[in-house]
Formats: structure tokens, sequence, C-alpha cells
């Protein structure tokens, strides 16, 4: 089990921080999937969606985004596909089972 969002913060607020206030970036990003009652496990498709919240900067506004999944310490275990937020607001990917131990950090 994974935290998801520990993995699109880590993979959006990357651009976020490189073009805004990194403050600025965790207020305006939002997971919806999986939400608090769900979680990925390694070997399985795992699906994650986001929003930004209609104030800028959007995610419209910043095109390819670096991606991976990253430990609650932001160590990273598995690098994924780019993704263009301006155009994509989810990602289906495959957790590799080594990544390590559940967290819910």
């Amino acid at each position: 089990m994974f935290s998801l969002s520990a993995l699109v913060l880590a993979c959006i607020t990357l651009d976020f921080v490189l073009h805004t206030n990194a403050a600025l970036s965790v207020r305006s990003l939002y997971v919806i999937e999986p939400n608090s009652g769900s979680s990925c496990h390694g070997g399985q498709d795992c699906t994650v969606e986001w929003l930004d919240d209609g104030v800028r900067p959007l995610l419209s506004s910043f095109g390819v985004s670096t991606v991976g999944l990253y430990t609650g310490t932001q160590q990273l275990v598995q690098n994924l596909d780019p993704v263009d937020t301006s155009t994509t607001h989810s990602l289906t990917f495959t957790p590799i089972p080594e990544a390590g131990p559940d967290s819910d950090t």
C-alpha cells in the first residue's frame, strides 16, 4: 500500500515549484483518486487522479511534468512516464512490489 498523495505531490508539485511559490502549489493541487479510504498495492494497477483548485496557476499552464513514486520522505523508488498536465488529469501505473513496505504517509 502506498501513499498516493506523496506520489502526486512529488510528481506534479515539482513543476509547480519550478514555476511558482512552493506553498501555493500544495494549496492548488487536489488528489481525488485514490481517496482516503483506498490504497494501491505493488504489482497491481493503480490510478491517480488530480485537479487544481481553479485558481492560477492552473495545471493546464504547466505541460509535461516529471512523475515518480516517492516515499513519504520524498525518496524516489520508481520512475514513471512523464505526464502532460495540460491535457491529462490522471495516470495509471503498476507500483513495483520492491518499492517498500506498506505506508500511509
